[in-house]
């Protein structure tokens, strides 16, 4: 059979016709005519079903291609009010949702269509012969063919035209950045940047002078980076990726706010208690909470756990979104596991340094071989430092010179060694480095803190600067000066060539021998042996090396800026009234800020002679100077020019500033963003003394924020609210001021940032708090677990029993038992508690057993004695003294009597317990440390949890503090990390 053509003998008697030549009409026809009316018109929706299909198939793989290249098709733009809302982030999300949405209808409505047309065919196949049904799909496919030739050259036009408005834009987006480039304000600075590579003062990014150097990472060590790890440490130490939630640290802090929020905590019970007397129920205190904080304490655990659910969820969506970030957390890794090199920040400017370990040691070693400055010490002096200056304090306290507040803020409890660590000065030719001491935790910190607080009074003179605003001021103030010359003078090192013991002087004779209202309550040899603590008795380690500082002070230490103020406004008042504003004298204008001075002096001034007059004052210090040049001057961040009218001022970066800042795809909360552009603009609008330069300096904000992946409208939007606020007018002074409600608290909560979640969960709790206390407010502190600077710690790693504020975990040795306890001290001191204790339980089982084996040595001897006797019968009794007779009744006698009389101790805790009923041994050297924290109430907090996760078999308690939000403690611990040990 022929079945290029329809037969229908039977029908149209005989009469052969081919479809193919048929139109849609003539087609339609022929089925009514042929095959009756019910034929026709399911061929009719089996056609116009397929049809669409088409449609729909076309359409979803332009909307496919929309996505995949980031445009939105026209359909899906919508008009808003204000035109400037277009460029925002929020429109484009919601062109993104639309686009998402409507993705989602086609593919329903396909589904919806096939299963239609497989219905349709299953009829048409039941209806038409098989010649006529094969024919039909024949037909169909041509006219599915020919509509998806019309769609998709529809389509094409449609697609191309929105990608020629694309890449017109990112066009637009390459001119404007050309041009600020070529702009001359940014020209000067590349100029310098130029000038710097010249000077090598940044070599190649793998140390190589091949002329590919990097701006934001300095390679001074001999390892060769691949360009996967460069492009990983260009985005700087303070990037953050993403990372799973620590449950315990999350959990902690809810039961620290709640413990704080709800008045709990007046009426705590003492769990110590349980541990001295574990049986013992009359004296412990159950507390029950009453209906509001159970209340309370359910919306808090609802909303963390739906925290959880959301960051789980979260983290499991971006998985694929973040593998670049685990890729490059490899790398990081890596990178942190090789031991030859240093990793850190230069010491001005943004990026990342690597540096040979050794070349870094070196350096610093070199730094404190001079024996006028540093003293090796033998051994760790932060216990013996700590209970010294805990004496000295608590002597003045009994004799009423420090309240007992002011006493617990100075005292030093789980004290840790400050630690030396250098940043490398890119900008010198030797690459020297700069010491810093970080001081946070160590013995005398907050006591320097206090003192700083006491002469704040006597710290500044009339010569010193604040602020770059003072500076202002101060040009122009002096105007008038302007056709002068300027210099500016800078000290060496000034830090640590303070003379200390002077400087103490200094301070001592101004609070106690000048003003009588500037005398602080604390006798003056009492405030003199605080000082002597705080600076003088001032230790660090350093590669694994305690070293005192015997003259000077370090950047970091609290007392550092102050006693820098101090003694240069000594220096001044001692020295300045001599050569300034005198008859004759050239120099005519003096300010100064820390070690950075700017002075104006007539122009038949000489700057070597100036400079060498400086030097002839004072022999701890020395003066460098630098004059100007064509008219302009470098002072801080400002640059100055002089005219016949005054000074012009513009921002000044030097020559090792990068465009480097806090990336935008950062995983940080957009607050933070925000206040990275803020300082610049402000800056921008109190330097720029005229509006070319400020429009110049905005432009470089700009560029700035854009190389950091910013949309402009964001930046836009930021420099817009600063200017409306600057040249705004201010309000009427004498207009009422509305003054804020005293009755306010602030409660503050830590919340892990992970994106949105952090954002709902804190939202959360602050309708939680509203509703349980109107009155007070929640301050939500977001914070960042996985920067990249975690991966390379410069300062020495702490050993175990150096670490303060701990959660431990000690194993008995014989039988594999462990102990879980916390400590706010260092944990030394605590092990060493436990070690005495469980040596005193052994010596006592020891001297107990040596006793009770002699006794029944002893028992025995006396039994065989008695044996012996008996085997002797004889009718007649021997003749015995009564006190042979009575020996051995006697001695039976004191035996039995002297059971009471043998060693007795009872051990204080769990461990010295187990030590004494079993006689098993621990090994104090190895101690685990499972969490860290300051707050004493939080670390009872994690022990509580971890007391719960890992059940040891030595506590005696399941609880350390009650857990009121999360009474069973971790009830999941899949997706929870242990935290990382602070360094």
């Amino acid at each position: 059979m022929n079945f290029s053509s329809v037969t229908v003998d039977n029908v149209t008697h005989g009469v052969r016709f081919d479809i193919d030549s048929f139109e849609r009409k003539t087609r339609f026809r022929f089925l009514k005519e042929n095959f009756g009316y019910y034929c026709y018109k399911l061929y009719d929706a089996y056609e116009r079903t397929t049809l669409k299909l088409v449609r729909l198939y076309s359409d979803l793989n332009y909307l496919h291609e929309c996505r995949r290249h980031d445009v939105i098709p026209k359909f899906l733009r919508f008009k808003v009010a204000n035109r400037e809302l277009i460029y925002t982030q929020a429109y484009c999300k919601c062109q993104l949702v639309l686009l998402k949405e409507e993705i989602y209808s086609k593919k329903c409505k396909i589904n919806d269509l096939r299963r239609v047309q497989m219905n349709l065919y299953e009829e048409l196949k039941n209806v038409f012969p098989d010649c006529v049904v094969r024919k039909i799909n024949f037909i169909m496919n041509a006219v599915q063919w020919k509509e998806e030739k019309v769609k998709y050259r529809r389509h094409c036009k449609k697609f191309n035209n929105l990608m020629g408005l694309y890449y017109l834009q990112e066009q637009q987006r390459e001119t404007q950045t050309q041009l600020l480039n070529e702009h001359p304000r940014n020209q000067f600075i590349n100029d310098n940047d130029n000038n710097r590579n010249d000077n090598n003062n940044a070599v190649g990014v793998n140390g190589n002078n091949n002329g590919s150097e990097s701006k934001l990472v300095w390679n001074l060590s001999n390892r060769d980076l691949t360009e996967d790890e460069v492009s990983a440490l260009e985005k700087g130490v303070s990037f953050n990726r993403h990372r799973r939630v620590n449950r315990t640290e999350v959990i902690s802090n809810v039961e620290y706010f709640f413990y704080q929020s709800s008045g709990i905590h007046k009426e705590q019970t003492d769990f110590q208690k349980w541990d001295e007397d574990p049986d013992c129920t009359s004296k412990k205190e159950i507390r029950i909470l009453e209906p509001r904080q159970l209340s309370f304490a359910a919306d808090l655990k609802g909303a963390t756990e739906k925290f959880f659910n959301q960051a789980q969820q979260s983290y499991s969506s971006n998985r694929n979104r973040t593998f670049n970030d685990k890729y490059e957390e490899q790398l990081l890794i890596n990178l942190s596991k090789d031991p030859s090199i240093v990793i850190t920040r230069p010491d001005k400017g943004k990026g990342v340094v690597l540096i040979n370990r050794t070349d870094y040691i070196e350096k610093l070693e070199e730094i404190l071989s001079d024996t006028s400055k540093f003293r090796l010490v033998d051994k760790d002096p932060t216990g013996c430092r700590e209970t010294a200056l805990t004496s000295l304090l608590r002597k003045i306290k009994n004799e009423g010179y420090l309240t007992e507040q002011e006493y617990r803020y100075i005292k030093p409890v789980g004290s840790i060694p400050a630690r030396l660590y250098g940043l490398p000065k890119i900008h010198k030719e030797n690459k020297s480095l700069r010491p810093i001491v970080s001081c946070v935790q160590s013995y005398n910190y907050r006591l320097g803190k206090f003192l700083a607080g006491t002469m704040k009074s006597i710290r500044n003179s009339k010569f010193s600067l604040k602020n770059t605003d003072e500076f202002q001021k101060f040009l122009k103030q002096n105007s008038s000066l302007s056709i002068n010359k300027m210099m500016s003078f800078d000290i060496e090192s000034l830090f640590t060539n303070i003379p200390v013991k002077r400087t103490i002087d200094i301070i001592c004779y101004k609070l106690y021998c000048t003003d009588p209202k500037l005398r602080p309550y604390i006798p003056e040899h009492y405030f003199r042996q605080m000082l002597d603590y705080a600076t003088k008795w001032t230790h660090f380690l350093f590669n694994n090396k305690y070293y005192d500082q015997s003259d000077g002070v370090s950047m970091g230490t609290p007392l550092a800026a102050v006693f820098a103020e101090i003694f240069m406004a000594d220096f001044e008042e001692k020295y300045l009234p001599g050569i300034l504003n005198q008859k004759d004298a050239k120099l005519l204008a003096w300010c100064r800020y820390v070690d950075d001075t700017f002075t104006i002096v007539k122009s038949d001034a000489n700057e070597d002679e100036f400079r060498a007059l400086l030097n002839t004052f004072d022999p701890c210090i020395r003066f460098t100077v630098e004059p100007e040049a064509n008219n302009t001057i470098l002072f801080l961040d400002v640059l100055v020019k002089r005219n016949n009218k005054g000074f012009d001022t513009t921002v000044h970066r030097k020559k090792t500033a990068t465009k480097l800042m806090l990336k935008w795809n950062s995983l940080i909360p957009t607050a933070y963003k925000k206040s990275s552009i803020y300082p610049l603009v402000n800056r921008a609008i109190r330097v720029c003394s005229t509006y070319e330069s400020l429009h110049n300096e905005l432009l470089y904000i700009r560029s700035m924020a854009e190389f950091n992946g910013y949309p402009s409208n964001f930046v836009q939007n930021i420099i817009n609210k600063q200017l409306n606020k600057f040249y705004q007018e201010k309000p009427s002074e004498n207009l009422p001021q509305t003054t804020q409600n005293e009755t306010n608290t602030y409660k503050y909560i830590q919340v892990p940032y992970i994106g949105k979640p952090s954002y709902n969960y804190s939202q959360k709790l602050q309708s939680i708090i509203r509703q349980y206390n109107p009155t007070a407010q929640v301050r939500v502190i977001y914070t960042t677990t996985n920067q990249t600077r975690r991966y390379f710690p410069t300062k020495d790693k702490l050993k175990s029993n150096k670490k303060a504020g701990v959660v431990y975990e000690l194993s008995c040795s014989d039988c594999n038992k462990t102990y879980i306890g916390k400590t706010i001290r260092q944990s030394y001191r605590r092990v060493n508690e436990h070690e005495k204790d469980a040596v005193k339980a052994l010596i006592t089982i020891s001297k107990a057993s040596s006793i009770l084996q002699e006794r029944k040595h002893i028992k025995q001897h006396i039994n065989t004695k008695k044996s012996r006797i008996e085997k002797k019968p004889s009718s007649q009794p021997l003749r015995k003294s009564l006190r042979l007779i009575n020996k051995p009744i006697q001695s039976q006698s004191h035996n039995h009597s002297s059971q009471s009389n043998l060693p007795y101790y009872k051990p204080q805790s769990a461990l010295g317990k187990h030590a004494f009923q079993t006689a098993h041994k621990f090994n104090f050297e190895n101690i685990n440390i499972l969490d860290q924290d300051q707050k004493h109430y939080r670390l009872l907090l994690k022990e509580s949890l971890h007391i719960r996760v890992k059940k040891p078999q030595l506590n005696a308690t399941d609880i350390s503090v009650p857990l009121y939000v999360f009474p069973e403690g971790i009830i999941s611990t899949k997706h929870s990390r242990a935290p990382s040990q602070q360094h």
